[in-house]
């Protein structure tokens, strides 16, 4: 047996969870798609998993990607294809209240459909969810961003980023 089987099986599990839900191939297009443009850039470790989460409280079932590696070897070619803000299309406005009416006027999306309930940006990492239709995917990233009292500190190059996204 190999890597591949597995795959498979993961997918099809993922496909049975989710097929009662009228999100189920949403979901799974955006899962797919999140990993691809993660997989676009340099990574050590980039894993893709059907996993249980919980966010904001709430418990829910969903794919997991995590993504580790060494931000000192992205070129800034790769950049744009690894960005966080890029993972869902151009900038991310903010949704009204928190929430995605069905009748939200595309003024209020970016092009893909995409906005943002939550976001929080510092110089070690940074977290928003973005919420498109039936479905949100939260996003954490964390990195070293050095010290600025230590003009001698080297940061570690270390990066990582966690990405779970789920039906609302």
């Amino acid at each position: 047996m190999n890597m591949t089987f597995y795959n498979r099986v993961a997918v099809l599990t993922l496909m049975m969870v989710c097929a009662g839900n009228t999100h189920a191939g949403e979901l799974e297009e955006i899962c797919s798609l999140v990993y691809k443009k993660l997989s676009s850039g340099p990574y050590e470790n980039l894993t893709k998993s059907l996993e249980s989460f919980v966010d904001d409280g709430k418990r829910y079932r969903g794919c997991v990607i995590r993504l580790s590696g060494d931000a000192s070897k992205v070129t800034d070619t790769q950049r744009p294809a690894i960005s966080l803000d890029s993972l869902f299309g151009d900038s991310l406005p903010a949704c009204p209240d928190g929430k995605l009416p069905v009748d939200l006027p595309r003024d209020l999306l970016n092009k893909d459909g995409w906005c943002v309930d939550k976001m929080a940006d510092g110089p070690d990492g940074t977290s928003y969810r973005a919420l498109k239709k039936g479905v949100f995917c939260a996003v954490e990233g964390h990195w070293d961003g050095g010290d600025d009292s230590d003009p001698k500190y080297l940061p570690s190059p270390r990066s990582e980023v966690i990405v779970k996204c789920a039906n609302r």
